[in-house]
């Protein structure tokens, strides 16, 4: 086929988007495009191009979850964090979180509130949504020496019966499953201030 600058170019481009859009692999072939220049005959060749590998990759999940292997990166705003420095992060952001007060009591006072720990780092993307025993892995490379209300997973799992199981963006009160207003306003108060507090440490 005897084509000109632009006309390759565009012939180029065209068949690539279709081999693409066919899931054509080509393996270890040879493709010889030949166009012509005013004046010149160019012939160019195309070895062993595996299609495949032109394809974008997957989007990875923000924030890796603990894979016991210990070299892995968390990969943002053009650094490599290793996962130890995220771990530290988030456990100084939970001990600040300690640290907050209500009135003359702890913020965290009650050991539900490990439900509202959850539910923002699920929706942060640090851990996957139900999975009550990879968010229990988690929360122990991460707790503090001193926490307010020990962590408790069968604790945890009864947010599956409350109205804090959808994200926190989502969640209303409701008289039939949260019965009081304050224990719910607590449990808000907790979430809130916890992403906070996530936020202004940079996660």
């Amino acid at each position: 086929m005897e084509l000109n600058d632009e006309e390759a170019l565009e012939f180029i481009n065209r068949l690539l988007e279709r081999m693409q859009r066919a899931g054509h692999a080509n393996q270890g072939s040879k493709i010889e495009l030949v166009y012509v220049a005013p004046g010149a005959q160019h012939v160019d060749h195309v070895e062993n191009q595996n299609i495949r590998d032109q394809q974008p990759h997957p989007e990875t999940h923000p924030h890796p979850l603990p894979t016991g292997r210990g070299v892995d990166t968390f990969k943002g705003e053009g650094n490599n964090t290793s996962l130890d420095a995220i771990a530290e992060c988030l456990r100084h952001c939970i001990t600040l979180l300690m640290q907050e007060k209500c009135g003359n009591e702890p913020l965290f006072n009650q050991q539900n509130h490990w439900q509202a720990v959850y539910r923002i780092l699920v929706d942060k993307g640090y851990c996957r949504d139900s999975d009550f025993d990879g968010f229990d892995t988690f929360i122990r490379t991460v707790m503090p020496e001193e926490v307010n209300k020990p962590y408790s997973k069968g604790s945890l799992k009864q947010i599956s019966q409350t109205d804090f199981v959808r994200p926190f963006t989502e969640w209303r009160y409701d008289v039939l499953t949260s019965k009081t207003r304050k224990p719910y306003d607590r449990m808000v108060a907790v979430a809130r201030r916890f992403l906070e507090i996530l936020e202004e440490n940079g996660l």
